[in-house]
């Protein structure tokens, strides 16, 4: 929950973001209580995605935009 959690506090702040740039803000924002593998990154954004939290870019895929 808390990589989730990130990951949404990272894409509300800047809107538009992506996957690099997200990926490493998370890393830093969680590194103070541990550090995520990447693996379990991507399945949250993945998650996030389902749930409308967020989307992809329609024309560049390596980008994610906020949605709630």
């Amino acid at each position: 929950m808390s990589t989730q959690a990130a990951i949404v506090r990272v894409v509300k702040a800047r809107k538009t973001v992506t996957h690099a740039a997200l990926v490493s803000a998370v890393v830093s924002q969680l590194s103070g209580r541990f550090v995520p593998q990447v693996s379990d990154i991507k399945q949250n954004i993945d998650r996030l995605i389902e749930k409308e939290y967020m989307a992809r870019d329609a024309e560049q895929m390596d980008v994610y935009r906020y949605l709630a």
